[in-house]
């Protein structure tokens, strides 16, 4: 069974229910409280989706390419997009290519930037880095062909719009309800039963996200170093200061 059990209109009347008030009773704002509740489940959605990478979030796209010559890469929208969807994070990048297929290397942008201020004075070559910001990747090296791209990436769950609908979350109609439950407290500013159903949802949230990771996942420890993080003896002919950097002991 994939998605919730509950329609959007079942947890509206759970929810208003839990904090004792009439769905049809009108907000401050003279809507009705059910109008209300409607925007605050899915508020709470959101904020289930923020807390975790859930599995049944997670999706696998096999059909993006590069383009000879481009840099970045609009993830859902725009020319040369990547066809991703409500994008939430990228979990990995693996670039197709044979026997020298390679999973990408993933920078910030603040170390991306000073290494590679200017990505488009090295050759083009099969990439092995990439950044995001915003909805937009970068790659680097600018791509000397037409690669295709293995994306794992998790996805922020629909809105509810509709009536009948139900959640994409997979066995957390519960879950949906206690963070409907807070959301509504907080918008009514009852902050004692906020506090209450707050701690509640930390208890399902810590569950829920417990039995979710993966069973078969292996930790690896990065190796110790006490030297420093510069190794060039000559640091100014090269952004990183690294011999594995691609200007290492180019000159100035």
């Amino acid at each position: 069974m994939a998605g919730g059990v509950l329609t959007r209109d079942q947890l509206v009347t759970e929810i208003c229910d839990v904090v004792g008030k009439s769905g049809s009773g009108s907000a401050v704002s003279g809507n009705s409280l059910t109008s209300r509740v409607q925007i605050y489940l899915n508020n709470a959605q959101r904020r289930l989706a923020r807390y975790w990478n859930w599995q049944e979030l997670i999706t696998r796209t096999d059909t993006a390419d590069t383009v000879l010559g481009v840099k970045s890469y609009p993830m859902e929208t725009g020319t040369n997009n990547l066809g991703l969807y409500r994008t939430k994070d990228i979990i990995s990048i693996t670039l197709i290519d044979g026997a020298n297929s390679r999973t990408l290397k993933r920078l910030s942008t603040k170390a991306f930037f000073r290494r590679f201020p200017r990505p488009e004075n090295y050759a083009t070559a099969r990439p092995w880095v990439y950044i995001r910001y915003g909805n937009t990747l970068e790659f680097f090296q600018i791509p000397n062909d037409v690669y295709l791209l293995q994306i794992l990436w998790s996805r922020w769950p629909i809105d509810f719009s509709t009536g009948t609908q139900t959640s994409e979350l997979e066995n957390k109609d519960e879950l949906l309800i206690t963070a409907g439950v807070l959301e509504t407290y907080l918008a009514l500013e009852e902050y004692q039963d906020a506090s209450t159903w707050m701690a509640r949802l930390k208890g399902q949230l810590e569950d829920a996200s417990g039995v979710d990771g993966d069973s078969d996942m292996e930790w690896t420890a990065l190796p110790f170093s006490t030297g420093p993080d510069i190794m060039s003896g000559t640091p100014w002919t090269e952004p990183g200061g690294a011999f594995s950097d691609p200007l290492y002991g180019y000159p100035d």
